[in-house]
């Protein structure tokens, strides 16, 4: 490929686990989200990343945060005041803390997706005992699946691809505005349209998406509300 060509960029949708990572540590064992915006590694693994914590009330944010400062793998926590942001900047809980966070770099899985050529798509969220990542990368398909093969194999990980298409918000399924949803929303409204709920005729029903769930019908249509409320701006 010469000079003015141009390589397809591809925008990938990935689930990560890796072993020993500490966001993941707090992200399992309280109900609180971690979106990582930039890590900056410096020599020796000390590490400095941008955080927001989410959840859905200020009592379990207090709970993430005292458990995210008692980390052993964590040396300092600066919290930034409010009106920092600039801008609309969507979370997908009710309320959020932004954090700037110094720590361990090496329980992190960032380089190995950089060192790679992988650029970040989207901030990683982290929730639950998995990370959501959103990267790019303008390799080929066979090439990438490669590199992902090497990032298993070298940190022990689980790699999920939820999604591979090309980097074009007009021709990917995924560009509808998902970040502004919590996790139960997104994943009762992404089930939903995997399994033809929006289909006509309906492929399935409400009662045996929230079967599969291990949620009530009623809870079921209430997430799935309030998920469409936002995805339209109806909210």
């Amino acid at each position: 490929m010469n000079a003015n060509e141009s390589a397809e960029t591809l925008r990938l949708t990935l689930e990560v686990w890796h072993p020993g990572c500490w966001v993941l540590d707090v992200t399992s064992q309280v109900d609180v989200g971690c979106l990582g915006y930039a890590i900056y590694t410096r020599e020796g693994g000390r590490a400095s990343t941008h955080y927001t914590v989410y959840g859905n009330d200020q009592d379990v944010i207090e709970e993430g945060l005292s458990l995210i400062r008692d980390h052993p793998s964590v040396y300092s926590v600066s919290e930034m005041t409010q009106g920092y942001r600039q801008g609309p900047s969507p979370t997908p809980g009710n309320t959020t803390r932004d954090l700037l966070v110094e720590h361990d770099g090496k329980t992190q899985i960032s380089d190995a997706f950089t060192s790679r050529g992988f650029v970040y798509g989207a901030p990683a969220d982290a929730f639950g005992d998995t990370e959501r990542w959103t990267v790019l990368s303008n390799a080929s398909r066979e090439m990438i699946q490669s590199l992902l093969d090497e990032i298993r194999d070298e940190r022990e990980a689980e790699i999920f691809v939820e999604s591979i298409a090309r980097a074009s918000r007009a021709e990917t399924p995924d560009s509808l505005p998902l970040d502004l949803l919590s996790h139960r929303q997104r994943e009762v409204f992404q089930l939903a349209r995997k399994r033809g709920y929006y289909q006509h005729p309906k492929a399935i029903t409400a009662g045996e998406l929230a079967a599969e769930l291990g949620i009530t019908t009623s809870t079921f249509h209430e997430h799935l509300h309030k998920a469409e409320a936002k995805v339209l701006d109806l909210s």
